[in-house]
């Protein structure tokens, strides 16, 4: 029987703050007040006035120096583990390194919905999957699909030009789950580690949706035609390296991309909706919750953004 959790740990590389991580201290707060949370990233100070109104610790660590990762973890009993796709196995081991030394008890670590083989991402994945079975720490390595949250690196291109791009063709389905739903799996575990297992099975809404369809939610959503069109690969990775991401790093995104294209992504599942209790949500749902973040007055919008240096657009 796992312990109880006192103290709540994100980790994660960069300060890119407004996904999964974000969501799940929010729900911790409302749900378990008694819980000591906090966020460690660098620039913590910065990312953290994104939670401001609520009580969470800020740590700020330098993944250039693995012994500022001890004081951020000091006390924790569960980690929420994002490993960043730039260094993934290198600094995912600094992670683990640092939380045998911490005596964290669990680890809820982010995955991918590929195995190894299928891409270079995956590839790495499972190289850090490795990694925690050897670190003798308990975990679940959560298959992600798209979270839907990664438009929202485009609101200035949607609300300026009405297009938005991803490297894949328009009609090529995809499975994707919401940042929102895929916290509150997160804080089932955190919260009830033995009731439940977040490894078995893709994390997803149970269909698949395709760019198409998104342009089409979009247009009803903002009243005005939005157009999906596919973004060249040098175009994507040029733009990922130009705010900030190495191009080894981003050629690991494409490829994903790569993947869905042409083999298909990973089928649907409906194992979130029955481990939540309810319909997790869908594109339409979600994107017509989020009409405030396609329009002019996008940079005011109250919903989690990515920060200004990590937008980019359609061009």
């Amino acid at each position: 029987m796992t312990n109880p959790t006192n103290v709540v740990t994100v980790l994660g590389a960069t300060r890119n703050f407004f996904k999964v991580g974000h969501y799940t201290l929010r729900r911790l707060a409302a749900d378990a007040p008694q819980l000591t949370l906090r966020l460690a990233i660098p620039e913590a100070h910065l990312a953290g006035q994104a939670v401001s109104d609520i009580a969470v610790q800020l740590r700020d660590w330098n993944p250039a120096d693995p012994v500022s990762l001890a004081d951020v973890l000091a006390g924790t009993d569960t980690m929420l583990m994002v490993p960043p796709i730039d260094r993934r196995v290198e600094v995912g081991g600094m992670y683990l390194r640092a939380a045998q030394k911490a005596g964290v008890q669990q680890i809820v670590c982010l995955g991918i919905q590929f195995a190894a083989g299928q891409c270079a991402m995956a590839d790495e994945a499972a190289e850090l999957e490795r990694l925690l079975e050897k670190s003798g720490i308990a975990f679940d390595i959560v298959q992600l699909p798209m979270f839907l949250e990664n438009v929202l690196y485009q609101c200035q291109s949607i609300a300026e030009t009405g297009a938005f791009t991803f490297p894949v063709d328009a009609d090529q389905p995809f499975s994707y789950i919401t940042c929102d739903d895929a916290a509150e799996l997160f804080c089932h575990k955190i919260l009830a580690p033995d009731s439940v297992d977040l490894s078995d099975a893709l994390m997803s809404h149970h269909t698949q949706v395709t760019c198409a369809r998104w342009a089409t939610a979009l247009a009803e959503v903002c009243g005005r035609p939005i157009t999906f069109v596919r973004q060249s690969d040098e175009h994507f990775v040029t733009s990922l390296a130009k705010y900030g991401m190495r191009r080894r790093a981003a050629e690991q995104v494409l490829g994903l991309w790569e993947r869905i294209g042409a083999e298909g992504d990973v089928a649907a599942t409906n194992t979130a909706e029955q481990l939540l209790g309810r319909p997790t949500t869908d594109l339409q749902t979600w994107t017509a919750t989020h009409d405030c973040c396609f329009g002019p007055a996008f940079a005011a919008c109250p919903h989690p953004h990515p920060p200004k240096q990590h937008m980019f657009g359609a061009a």
